[in-house]
């Protein structure tokens, strides 16, 4: 980075020198110049330089606005370049409810920080370092979360309803009453994961590495967890059982025992209760989604 930006301000400099340099030349030359006799035979070249006096000053100055332009234009894309590689540290920071609707903190650091009840609605979390932190009962619907590592986070009652979480690392995090519908969490690490209670409706979960996640009392409607890794019956017939309405499940956790619509005629009620709607809209809606077979 050092000789990037080394190299970057000396093509400035010279650009600037140059240009000086052309400015400082004109004056001179012209004034060196002068009127042959009549006697004397002048060349076209020369004949046209007279006819023209303020040419030379023309296309000296244009050069020379030409190369201070190109120095100023290497030192924005240069100080763009340096303020783009740049990425937030943000570690410990106390951010509890603050507004970062949309934000850009792509590859920040956030670990350990306090982001309880924070609104980072449609944010950019893509990469970022948010491990250990605290994000219980914040709104995250709609950020991206890609690749984020969140390892041994708190999202205790969080929103992340439509968040893009794949391929995040989810190790040990605390998703107790999260709200996950159509979330995506394709690829995502859950392995050790507090899931109870946290909402599974419509959430992508191919290729997630669910190993030891505690998924009791958690909703699991309308989802294909057929591609999920390391879903054991064990995890599905817990003491507080989680819910199972029309969930395609992996053929070698999908036991005689393990009924994927065990729970249907009980989800219209928690959806009533869950999504503040009427019992016969909730009704409605289990009704549609157990039309659908999965191939």
């Amino acid at each position: 980075m050092l000789k990037l930006k080394l190299l970057g301000l000396s093509m400035i400099a010279a650009s600037v020198v140059l240009g000086s340099q052309a400015l400082a030349s004109v004056p001179a030359s012209l004034s060196d110049r002068r009127l042959q006799p009549d006697g004397d035979r002048l060349s076209h070249n020369e004949s046209a330089t007279l006819a023209h006096p303020h040419r030379e000053t023309l296309i000296s100055c244009m050069g020379a606005i030409v190369m201070v332009a190109g120095g100023v234009f290497l030192l924005l894309n240069f100080r763009r370049a340096n303020r783009n590689t740049k990425t937030a540290d943000l570690s410990g920071a106390q951010l509890c409810g603050a507004d970062l609707i949309n934000a850009n903190l792509s590859d920040a650091d956030l670990s350990g920080a306090d982001l309880s009840g924070a609104d980072l609605i449609n944010a950019n979390l893509s990469g970022a370092e948010i491990c250990g932190a605290d994000l219980s009962g914040a709104e995250i619907c709609g950020a991206d979360l890609s690749g984020a590592n969140l390892s041994g986070a708190d999202l205790i009652n969080a929103n992340l309803s439509g968040a893009n979480l794949s391929g995040a690392n989810l190790r040990y995090a605390n998703l107790s009453g999260v709200n996950l519908r159509y979330a995506n969490l394709s690829g995502a690490n859950l392995k050790y994961a507090n899931l109870s209670d946290a909402d599974l409706n419509c959430t992508l979960l191919s290729d997630a590495n669910l190993s030891d996640a505690n998924l009791s009392g958690a909703l699991l409607f309308f989802v294909n967890s057929r591609q999920v890794q390391n879903l054991e019956p064990l995890q599905l017939q817990a003491q507080h059982k989680p819910f199972l309405c029309n969930v395609a499940l992996p053929s070698y956790s999908h036991q005689p025992k393990v009924n994927p619509n065990r729970d249907c005629d009980r989800i219209p009620q928690l959806l009533s209760v869950r999504y503040n709607i009427s019992l016969e809209e909730a009704q409605g809606i289990v009704n549609e989604a157990r039309q659908h077979r999965w191939d």
